[in-house]
């Protein structure tokens, strides 16, 4: 072996084994959590069933993980809460310690496998990024909440007394300070060690320093072990001299478990399997800030899935990627999956071989590193975020916190998800839904009019209202969107409120009301709702919701072109003299004595009188009757692109350009057009040089109009 090989083996094994030490340290101060009060009799049994949890999750996640350096752990984020569901659990069963354990480790059971079937769903359908739904206020508030817990689990662990409390005054009261002040003392130096000190063995030196001291502590006040002991200061004696005592599925699953009393804490796993995901999707998002490379969370969360799957079957807690320990094996310069699967070696040699080494642990130890791990969760969601949230959302998390603290994880959880809600309301709330687009001069259909057409429709344009919604239509923003209307109705008389559908997303019932309250406003001022470019699936909302097309009140358009098509037909139908013709007024603009060069042409309807593709030899003005434009695209669909009316010239840009035609022209009634050919234009320019010109600054005029009419559109829709 060369020496390079060699040194990096023995750093690996170094590395693999502080990891493993302080793994075996973290496992085991969560089995002290769960299985305190009735329950500690079987603390051995739990201890173990932790440890060897510890060493599936170090192994699995090192062979498994999609990238080197990824150090896995079993999980604070559920402890808590399955402390919580271990303590009530034993208080509603009616048998002994071990029926209780039993009852314990069936309820741990359920939640690591579900928590391992909601990672294999979500990783399975790629919905690893599940946890950016939920506010960021809410995460850091149930994760602090976790936090308190610990915090709170320790002190008790280290005062040897059940941690289920009720207030921070009993918190005072039922322990004698001298018993919980040095686990304090000693999480919050862990704490302030690990702020300042950036480096890789500071929480391994931290707990020799402490354990050092604890035993210079006995010394100077001549306590032996054994009063140690006695005094409740130890982890030990154990009743057992083992840490793993072998259960049987058929023990959980005949009258070795209380099952009721294991259902009676429903709420409460369903709480430890919702934090378990929330810390997990959280921590495959920090172990990539922290290795600087790109996870596939659907990847990773199906390994941890499978992880969670095999430690479930043991009885273990949800374990997956550890920020500390990764962190510890980047500093370290270590191979994480070879200092993973080292790491694994040291809680099952502790099984094997270490009761009562265990047994001689300090409870001030294991309850500060407790308070270390709560404390953590807590300055970071508490004060650290106080910086880069507003202050309206990171009021969110001290009161979940609170609520935690108060009234317990699940009324906590409840709250949150309120806040979720709530915070989700207000913030969209705050978009603007509405986007107005002024109707007229700036933008009107895709029709071509005759100039006194489009004059008749730029002093009629306070008459139509044009409304582009965006997004979800819900209760946040639903009051809003009726207020807008209102108040325009108010302001001036409308004809016609056009309301474009196209980029909404969805409605929901409070938004149904709001568009029902709109139609009602509509038929007491007089105008009429068109909604434009709904989906089938919104119009079938509004629909069930009694928003049915009626005459004159609502009207559903296929899209908002259509919409305002209409609206122009009406209005200009209202407006003109009684007796006219409607073949508009455009003839009267066309250059005198052009009769000789124009060539009159019956179309019936459904003639094709221009070719996409063709070449450009004449120039059409429309006497009667309606033309629509259409584009086919590559793959033979139609798309309607404009509509003209008589009075308006069409072809006259593939004249002057000699491109072939971009665009079918099609009559869609029948129709009369006047044809102006290039032959035509060349003689007039030949015979008539002055009225040719005329002509070309017709021609021109007409080109310019449109033009300055696309970019009033174009400045409209960008407004």
């Amino acid at each position: 072996m060369s020496e390079g090989l060699r040194k990096r083996v023995v750093v690996t094994v170094s590395a693999g084994a502080v990891i493993g030490v302080v793994e075996v340290v973290l496992a085991i101060s969560f089995a002290v959590l769960v299985f305190s009060g009735f329950l500690e009799d079987a603390r051995p049994s739990g201890i173990g069933i932790y440890l060897v949890a510890a060493s599936l999750t170090l192994a699995i996640l090192a062979w498994r993980a999609g990238v080197r350096g990824v150090v896995g752990s079993v999980q604070d984020a559920a402890v808590p809460v399955l402390a919580i569901v271990a303590s009530s659990a034993a208080l509603h069963t009616f048998g002994g310690v071990d029926q209780a354990f039993l009852t314990v480790v069936a309820a741990t059971m359920i939640v690591t496998l579900l928590t391992a079937l909601t990672f294999l769903v979500l990783g399975t359908f790629r919905l690893g990024n599940l946890a950016r739904f939920i506010p960021y206020p809410v995460v850091g508030g149930f994760l602090a909440g976790t936090g308190w817990l610990l915090m709170k689990g320790g002190i008790a662990v280290a005062a040897s007394t059940d941690p289920q409390l009720g207030t921070i005054g009993q918190f005072v009261d039922r322990f004698e300070l001298v018993r919980w002040l040095p686990a304090l003392a000693f999480g919050v130096v862990l704490l302030v060690a690990t702020r300042i000190v950036r480096r890789a063995l500071v929480i391994p030196a931290v707990l020799v320093i402490g354990l050092v001291a604890f035993a210079i502590g006995l010394l100077v006040t001549g306590t032996s072990i054994q009063d140690a002991r006695d005094g409740l200061w130890l982890l030990g004696p154990f009743r057992a001299a083992r840490l793993w005592h072998p259960w049987t599925y058929r023990a959980l699953t005949s009258s070795g478990t209380d099952w009721s009393a294991v259902f009676h804490e429903v709420p409460g796993m369903a709480t430890a399997v919702f934090v378990a995901v929330i810390g997990c999707l959280f921590n495959v998002g920090g172990a990539e800030l922290l290795l600087h490379t790109e996870l596939d969370s659907n990847r990773e969360l199906r390994d941890v899935g499978l992880l969670n799957v095999v430690s479930g079957l043991f009885g273990g807690i949800p374990g997956y990627h550890a920020l500390s320990l990764t962190a510890l094996a980047k500093q370290m310069d270590v191979d994480g999956r070879g200092a993973g699967l080292v790491a694994a070696l040291v809680p099952l040699a502790t099984v094997a071989f270490g009761a009562s080494i265990v047994g001689l642990i300090p409870r001030m130890i294991v309850g500060g590193v407790l308070v270390f791990v709560g404390l953590s969760l807590l300055v970071a969601w508490l004060v650290d975020m106080r910086r880069s949230l507003p202050l309206g959302e990171y009021l969110i998390v001290p009161a979940i916190v609170l609520t935690i603290a108060t009234k317990g994880i699940v009324t906590g959880l409840e709250v949150g998800l309120l806040l979720a809600v709530v915070l989700f309301a207000v913030n969209y709330g705050r978009i603007d839904l509405v986007r107005e687009v002024p109707f007229g001069a700036a933008f009107r259909s895709n029709v071509d009019r005759p100039p006194g057409d489009r004059v008749t429709l730029e002093g009629l344009a306070e008459r139509v209202q044009i409304l582009r919604l965006n997004g979800f239509v819900f209760f946040g923003t639903a009051r809003g969107l009726l207020e807008r209307i209102s108040k325009r109705a108010e302001a001036s008389p409308m004809r016609f409120l056009v309301i474009d559908l196209r980029r909404v997303t969805g409605v929901d019932a409070s938004g149904v009301f709001a568009f029902r309250k709109v139609a009602l406003l509509a038929e007491a001022s007089g105008f009429e709702v068109v909604f434009a470019d709904t989906s089938e699936r919104v119009q079938e909302q509004l629909q069930r919701g009694g928003l049915a097309a009626s005459d004159g009140v609502v009207r559903f358009e296929p899209d908002l072109d259509h919409s305002l098509q209409r609206c122009e037909d009406e209005l200009l139908a209202e407006a003109a003299p009684e007796g006219a013709d409607g073949r508009g007024d455009g003839f009267t603009d066309l250059p005198p004595h052009l009769e000789p060069f124009l060539e009159r042409r019956s179309l019936p309807e459904g003639t094709v009188l221009i070719h996409q593709g063709d070449r450009p030899d004449e120039v059409f003005v429309v006497e009667s009757g309606r033309l629509r434009v259409e584009w086919v695209t590559p793959d033979g669909t139609r798309m309607r692109f404009n509509t003209v009316r008589p009075g308006v010239m069409v072809g006259e840009v593939a004249l002057y350009t000699g491109l072939p035609r971009t665009a079918d022209v099609i009559a869609d009634v029948p129709s009369v057009v006047l044809a102006l050919s290039r032959a035509s234009i060349e003689r007039l320019e030949a015979e008539e040089p002055e009225r040719a010109a005329a002509l070309h600054r017709w021609l021109a005029t007409t080109l310019a109009v449109r033009l300055t009419d696309a970019q009033r559109v174009y400045s409209a829709l960008l407004d």
